[in-house]
């Protein structure tokens, strides 16, 4: 590891960071983005933006009138010209993201409205659906994230129809039914009725106002030397903040070392990361990284070194060294992964002209 450009990346966050941010120094993020799915929209289904807290006003429900993955399949439709930022299921581990909240989703049928609001499709039908509690969980903590990372007022107003601007008002969380048509500021737009009658907005409100299932103020998600890998392709920059210079972008399931943060800019929660696999240094966004390596092999793959390596008694650079294993020796996954010393470890049975059981960092492994 590269010790003085590591020291470099580490003072960013109160020295270099801090003056390049107009002096914000490092703090924690209140919320963080419940996505569990990154699944982009087609991109000709809504308009690349660059919006801000300033920007934001609105929070705005709606059902699908259908089903979780169709709707999915729809926003990535071409043909569709419509989307949202969010697609909530109604089973656990249904938060789908299709729409950065920087940009603007179309599904308002109120031009304003989508230039000022955050838009969520929940699965199921107006006045039909009996909405169950994993989908206003997830409703929740979505808002719960919004209303932090945007300033929104975390409110439900009861108006029958929101203001005729989108810019007037205090903002809040509504319903597509409270959308006023831009044509007629006395009726719904496009005569839209959900999320309906069955939808319980006090329910949904009170478990906002109890911060999500994440709650206010928690500890932060990762610390200082976590492993941690990203989940989708990611960039990242020279500063936390979207307009900070590109340094790369990290194909999927690349393994990074945690250096420095959390820093808040942008509405989004960044952290100082050490990227191994490619000798990266930047800051990328919390929202697309996982606790962990990726999970390079499954159990029983077959697999073979890829160059001369130590192999050990046990996952760690400390332990008993074997012997130097050859490249192209031929083994079988047995055992991990086990993260020790920065290398993720996996127990291999090689089985290339002797019989031994030990273990090889994964960075030195390959499938056959």
């Amino acid at each position: 590891m590269n010790g003085s450009r590591r020291d470099i990346l580490r003072a960013t966050g109160t020295g270099l960071g801090a003056l390049a941010l107009g002096g914000l120094a490092t703090t924690t993020s209140a919320a963080t983005d419940p996505t569990d799915d990154w699944r982009p929209a087609d991109d000709s289904n809504f308009e690349y933006a660059s919006r801000g807290p300033s920007d934001v006003r609105w929070i705005v429900v709606h059902t699908i009138e259908g089903s979780y993955e169709g709707c999915i399949s729809w926003f990535q439709n071409p043909d569709s010209n419509v989307s949202s930022h969010y697609v909530v299921g109604n089973q656990p581990d249904q938060t789908t993201k299709m729409v950065r909240l920087d940009d603007v989703a179309w599904t308002q049928g109120n031009g304003p409205y989508n230039d000022t609001g955050v838009s969520i499709e929940l699965e199921g039908y107006a006045d039909e659906t009996d909405f169950n509690d994993a989908i206003y969980q997830q409703t929740a903590d979505i808002i719960q994230y919004v209303c932090d990372a945007y300033d929104v007022p975390a409110q439900h107003p009861t108006y029958d129809l929101a203001p005729c601007s989108a810019y007037d008002g205090d903002g809040g969380v509504i319903g597509h039914e409270q959308v006023p048509s831009p044509y007629d500021c006395d009726q719904v737009t496009g005569g839209k009725q959900d999320p309906g009658s069955t939808f319980d907005w006090d329910y949904l409100m009170s478990l906002v106002d109890d911060g999500g299932s994440g709650g206010g103020g928690s500890d932060p998600t990762f610390a200082d030397g976590d492993i941690v890998h990203n989940t989708t392709d990611l960039n990242t920059r020279e500063q936390p903040g979207t307009d900070a210079a590109l340094v790369d972008t990290i194909p999927a399931d690349s393994r990074a070392e945690i250096v420095n943060g959390p820093v808040d800019e942008d509405g989004y929660t960044w952290w100082g990361l050490h990227w191994q696999d490619q000798d990266v240094w930047g800051w990328s966004v919390e929202q697309y990284l996982d606790a962990g390596a990726p999970q390079k092999f499954v159990m029983d793959e077959l697999v073979e070194t890829t160059a001369d390596v130590y192999v050990r008694e046990q996952p760690g650079l400390d332990a008993t060294a074997i012997k130097v294993m050859p490249a192209s020796t031929d083994g079988q996954i047995v055992n991990g992964p086990v993260d020790e010393d920065g290398y993720t470890w996996w127990g291999v049975h090689f089985t290339d002209g002797e019989d031994l059981w030990a273990w090889c960092p994964g960075e030195f492994l390959g499938s056959r």
